[in-house]
């Protein structure tokens, strides 16, 4: 008798536990997408990135520098360059599986991004495996900046 009780009372506890993960489950998924799509200042604080859908995925472009005229070592232009690429939603507030292009340096790496509330991003640098990457924080632009020439 006692075992038949708490089976019963086991399964009514498991019942109510899937039916409340499976409500949060579908808030969740209602919820609103975290937005990626803007300005934002680079770690350096010497450049902006406006990122962009580029199909369904996500790109970002260098659209500031507080020298407009800084050049690459190989002395090409960096304003206007495209950073960022490829970049496909992996959650709510992330998207990986891209890639992020140093201008200075003229080196590609692998990337994924995500935020980390309204107005940080996380960007994550790498080759190869994700976590062996450098990640930087940039931060959403408040203000308008002046954008590069062309831009």
């Amino acid at each position: 008798m006692y075992l038949t009780d708490f089976l019963r009372s086991f399964a009514a506890a498991c019942g109510a536990i899937l039916a409340v993960a499976a409500l949060a489950g579908r808030v969740a998924a209602q919820a609103p997408a975290a937005e990626v799509a803007g300005v934002w200042i680079d770690h350096t604080g010497q450049g902006a990135v406006e990122i962009t859908p580029c199909g369904t995925r996500m790109c970002g472009r260098v659209i500031w520098l507080k020298d407009p005229e800084h050049k690459s070592r190989s002395g090409k232009r960096i304003c206007g360059t495209q950073i960022l690429g490829d970049l496909r939603r992996e959650g709510a507030a992330a998207w990986g599986e891209g890639w992020i292009f140093n201008p200075e340096d003229e080196e590609r790496f692998s990337a994924a991004i995500e935020l980390s509330g309204a107005n940080t991003l996380k960007v994550t640098g790498y080759i190869g495996l994700r976590f062996l990457g450098e990640t930087f924080t940039w931060k959403r632009a408040t203000g308008t900046l002046e954008r590069c020439a062309g831009v």
